[in-house]
């Protein structure tokens, strides 16, 4: 029993799957500098929605030197939903940030959704009032 216990605490700290696709095998460096920022935006995804399972990126790179433009698909999936977010710009970190920050506000207003939907029903059973 005790074992049990101890075993649901590891599985309800798990660390969420990042997956990052659609980059060239030469592309290492873009690779690991999207993992890094995918696996701290996991950190803050998991303090706004209760169980964050995934993390997927897509990336496409088109262009060479200055006129390098990256084009970011992102995938958010949690216990109950998921929130898709694109962003494109010219330089890797804004991108990122863009992408993160939208769908960390996706997020954010699905966990609103859901706190106001209860509230507003809680508030008609306590004061009872019928339409």
């Amino acid at each position: 029993m005790v074992w049990n216990r101890i075993l649901g605490l590891f599985k309800r700290a798990r660390t969420p799957k990042i997956v990052v696709s659609g980059l060239k095998h030469d592309a290492k460096l873009f690779q690991e500098s999207i993992q890094e920022k995918a696996e701290a935006f996991a950190g803050k995804a998991s303090k706004v929605l209760d169980e964050v399972d995934n993390v997927t990126i897509h990336a496409k790179i088109s262009g060479l030197g200055k006129t390098e433009k990256f084009e970011l698909f992102g995938l958010l999936s949690a216990r109950n939903a998921s929130f898709r977010a694109k962003a494109t710009g010219r330089k890797l970190n804004f991108v990122l940030k863009d992408l993160f920050d939208e769908l960390l506000a996706e997020a954010r207003k699905h966990k609103n959704k859901l706190v106001n939907g209860k509230k507003r029903g809680s508030e008609f059973l306590l004061e009872g009032e019928e339409e």
